[in-house]
């Protein structure tokens, strides 16, 4: 596997927040690479959300991803899907906007020693 394709699966609390609206959305981040990440929610707020707004939108993202430093991270809604109870859940596929090459070198080397 190529080094910036290693993944990781994780468990890990996600805010999403929309710096237009000042809103917050939990989530839990299960996946995570150099690129971006997948996440998981059950937030009855998000559920409201059209797709068609949420798709292409922007979040500004708070999680604690071990040592990483992920202050000042945003990313873009690239894929949306039901969970397993779509009148109840939301997975998101996200990718990262803007992100600086040293946190893509840090995310890619924590991913290599992590990788089973």
């Amino acid at each position: 596997m190529e080094r910036n394709k290693q993944r990781r699966n994780f468990i890990i609390p996600l805010l999403l927040i929309d710096e237009d609206t000042q809103l917050t959305f939990k989530a839990v981040v299960l996946d995570v690479s150099s690129k971006g990440l997948k996440a998981f929610s059950n937030d009855k707020r998000l559920l409201l959300v059209n797709e068609d707004i949420l798709k292409e939108k922007t979040f500004k993202l708070e999680f604690d991803f071990f040592d990483v430093p992920t202050q000042n991270l945003n990313a873009k809604v690239v894929n949306i899907s039901p969970g397993e109870h779509p009148q109840f859940e939301r997975r998101l596929g996200m990718s990262f906007v803007d992100i600086r090459p040293e946190l893509v070198r840090t995310i890619e080397e924590f991913l290599q020693e992590h990788h089973n």
